[in-house]
């Protein structure tokens, strides 16, 4: 009984740890590995499903859609960055540093 008691000190730390660790990690949403730039973005579903897309420095929309892993410019102008009737409000995510998502751009 005199180990048990003598041993709670270290077994009430070792538990606060515990908990706080795991705390740590529920609540620090980042972490290590990649982040993504998100882009709110108005689209009007012409090209279909889409994977990701970003607004590049030129003015114009690059986007994937799920089949391809080529970027793709939008040419028609069905993206912008303005609410228009037919136009649904979508995130995208910027991912041109993913593994294998550096090929070319068509236009």
């Amino acid at each position: 009984m005199k180990r048990l008691i003598a041993r709670r000190p270290l077994i009430f730390a070792l538990s606060i740890g515990a908990a706080l660790g795991l705390n740590a990690c529920v609540a620090y949403d980042g972490g290590y590995g990649r982040h993504y730039q998100a882009y709110d973005v108005y689209y009007d579903n012409h090209y279909g499903p889409l994977r990701d897309g970003y607004w590049n420095d030129d003015g114009w929309f690059y986007y994937r859609d799920t089949l391809s892993r080529e970027w793709r410019r939008d040419d028609g102008r069905h993206f912008r960055r303005d609410a228009a009737d037919g136009y649904h409000a979508s995130r995208m995510h910027d991912r041109r540093d993913e593994r294998g998502s550096h090929r070319r751009i068509r236009e």
